[in-house]
This record gives C-alpha cells, structure tokens and sequence, in this order.
C-alpha cells in the first residue's frame, strides 16, 4: 500500500515521543512500546490475510469467469451447429420437394399422353366399329330383301 511508509513512521515517531517522555517510568514505557510493537503486527497481518483473501477472490472469480466463457463459447458453438443443420434440412427440403414436383410433372405428362393415345384409340375404335355395324347393317338388309324376295 502507498501509505505504509508513513504509518511506519508515524510508529517510530509515537514510540520515540512516548519513550521520551515516558522514560522514568521504565514499565509504563516498555508496556506502551509492546502494545505499539503489537499493533504493527497485527496490522502487517491483517494487510497479508486481506491480500492472501483478495488473491484467493480473484482465483475464484477469475475460475468463474472462465467457466462462464466456456458456457458461452459452448452455446455458441452450439447456436452455429443448430443453424447450420436448420439450413441444411432446409436445402434438403427444397431439393426434395423441387424432385417431387417434377417427378409429378413429368407422371403427369406421361400420363396425359397415354390418355390423349386412349382416347385417339377408342375413337378409332368407334369408328370401326360404327363401320363394322353399319356394313353389318346393311348385309342384313340385303339378306332381308333377298328373303322377302324369294317368298
């Protein structure tokens, strides 16, 4: 601490005013000087326990905040990993729904050609059939002339 010099001097100073003063009487000065002797002491002690205490909240502190840290770097780490699968699914998706789309389109297509061929063929079918029934038609009335005709 900056003030430590001059609290050490103030020591001396009060010891050598007090064992000036106090130097006819041997007892009272030693018991004084031995009380001043004690403060300093237990001052320096208590200047090492309150530092030995600071460093030691420090530790933990900066413990702490390590741990903190970790916390933070392991959420965002994780925070980054999340939104790159929701990205990844996401592209996926797409992809997904871009093949069914044109698989669809392209069934689609298929299928409205065979359809259009269905139908072209059963037009065709009509009509041979119209054709076939309407020859049939008429031999059978050729066959019926020929019947009342030989009656």
């Amino acid at each position: 601490m900056k003030y430590d010099g001059i609290l050490v001097a103030l020591y001396v100073l009060a010891l050598a005013v007090i064992a000036i003063e106090f130097f006819s009487m041997v007892a009272l000065t030693v018991v004084i000087v031995l009380l001043i002797v004690m403060i300093a002491v237990q001052k320096a002690g208590l200047e090492n326990s309150i530092r030995a205490l600071r460093e030691e909240k420090n530790d933990k502190l900066n413990e702490i905040l390590a741990k903190i840290e970790e916390v933070s770097r392991k959420t965002d780490n994780f925070k980054e990993d999340l939104g790159k699968q929701v990205v990844f699914v996401d592209n996926r998706v797409a992809d997904v729904r871009h093949f069914v789309e044109s698989e669809l389109t392209n069934t689609f297509t298929e299928l409205s050609r065979r359809l259009g061929e269905l139908e072209d063929k059963l037009k065709e079918s009509k009509q041979s059939m119209a054709s076939a029934v309407g020859s049939l038609d008429e031999r059978i009335q050729d066959i019926q002339r020929e019947e009342e005709e030989s009656f």
